[in-house]
């Protein structure tokens, strides 16, 4: 195995990122990433923080009120540090509800920071034109808010950063919903249009149309016309934000025999819609992983390691459960297994923020023995219950309407 001075080496970090994931096997690579990482960690003051999360409840509340934004104020003149362990970067206490943190607490609060961010009750992320339309692949994405410019923005992406470098080592999982594009340009790899279709299917769909005109050969510029007539130099992006796409866009039409400038640009520019964003979070990042780390590794094995897993088979959360005063042939136990068998993904996300304080699974398996799920199977199982003795009722409902009828 060669060894290179690996904290102090840019160049051999792009070398690696153009040849890396391509040439050397991904155990290997995984393998180099956890010596790193765990050579690197670094040990720090324990922090206790407090958090009102009565305070972050309601509509349109100060940022300074928020869960995210209370860490913030805490946290944002630490040293990087912190970020720097496989272990909890601090222990929490949640004001009035005297919970004990012995690793839930912490983890209901990095959940509760996630759905802040997948929200609009932060400025930072929008959801995907995928998203709003329920269309396309990854519908429940958010995308950087490319509007997000000022200096606390920036300070607020750095921080964005940390957690996903915490994450990375600590192996808690982010429950956060970043299409492919953004991955790929947080490690700097090439995209394209196809990466475009990761957020907004239907803006691929335009800009094929105007690139693919010829195909209806003479008839072309009639279609062109019928079609596009009015067409002018400007896009809305992810936040709604109407940008030219040449100087004085706005004010200039497309004409037929500019299509395919237009469909360019506008590549282009949907492409880079958030790249400013994506280096703050970047920068926050390489705070506290060394940038070797992010050269060996691939956009998905990125994601995957910082976000966890958006679903699970159940039978992975059987694997790696411990049974305390019971067996796993209990027919309570089995019962449970069933519901959660016919469950919806959402809901068993929630099941899992309900046993563990997480909604996703780490990519390291991981015990819940010491969890809530030790409450009883009958405590586990009543959400999932309701929620579909409700929906069975409503089924009722409608076959009654349908007979007298």
């Amino acid at each position: 195995l060669i060894y290179f001075d690996l904290y102090n080496a840019p160049l051999v970090s792009k070398m690696l990122q153009a040849t890396a994931p391509h040439y050397i096997w991904h155990t290997t690579r995984e393998a180099i990433v956890a010596r790193i990482l765990k050579e690197t960690n670094s040990r720090s003051d324990h922090f206790r923080i407090t958090i009102n999360r009565s305070k972050a409840k309601g509509t349109q509340i100060p940022f300074t009120a928020t869960v995210f934004g209370q860490t913030l104020m805490l946290l944002a003149d630490q040293h990087p540090r912190i970020f720097k362990t496989s272990k909890r970067f601090w222990t929490v206490n949640f004001v009035g509800e005297g919970a004990e943190d012995a690793g839930g607490p912490f983890r209901e609060h990095i959940s509760d920071i996630c759905a802040e961010l997948m929200s609009d009750t932060l400025p930072l992320f929008v959801p995907t034109a995928n998203n709003v339309n329920n269309a396309g692949e990854c519908r429940e994405g958010f995308v950087p808010r490319a509007g997000a410019t000022s200096l606390r923005h920036a300070t607020m992406f750095r921080f964005v950063g940390r957690m996903m470098g915490g994450a990375l080592r600590n192996g808690e999982p982010l429950n956060l919903y970043l299409p492919r594009l953004f991955w790929k340009k947080l490690l700097r790899c090439p995209v394209g249009l196809s990466d475009v279709a990761s957020m907004d299917q239907t803006c691929v769909q335009c800009i094929l149309e105007f690139a693919g005109l010829s195909k209806y050969g003479e008839a072309a510029e009639e279609v062109f016309d019928s079609t596009f007539e009015g067409e002018t130099f400007t896009t809305t992006l992810s936040d709604s934000t109407l940008v030219d796409l040449i100087p004085d866009g706005a004010q200039t039409i497309v004409t037929y025999n500019r299509c395919k400038e237009y469909a360019d640009a506008l590549t282009k520019a949907r492409l880079d819609e958030f790249d400013r964003q994506v280096e703050w979070v970047r920068d926050g990042l390489l705070n506290v992983v060394p940038e070797i780390v992010l050269a060996l590794m691939q956009p998905h094995e990125l994601e995957a390691r910082t976000c966890g897993k958006p679903d699970y088979m159940v039978s992975e959360l059987k694997a790696d459960t411990v049974y305390e005063g019971l067996t796993a042939e209990d027919r309570r136990v089995k019962y449970m297994w069933q519901v959660l068998e016919e469950a919806t993904p959402k809901q068993r996300r929630l099941f899992l923020r309900f046993v563990s304080g997480r909604e996703r699974l780490p990519v390291k398996p991981v015990s819940y023995t010491h969890l809530r799920a030790h409450e009883t199977p009958e405590h586990l199982v009543c959400r999932l219950l309701l929620e579909k003795k409700k929906k069975k009722k409503q089924q009722n409902k409608h076959k009654e309407l349908q007979k007298s009828k």
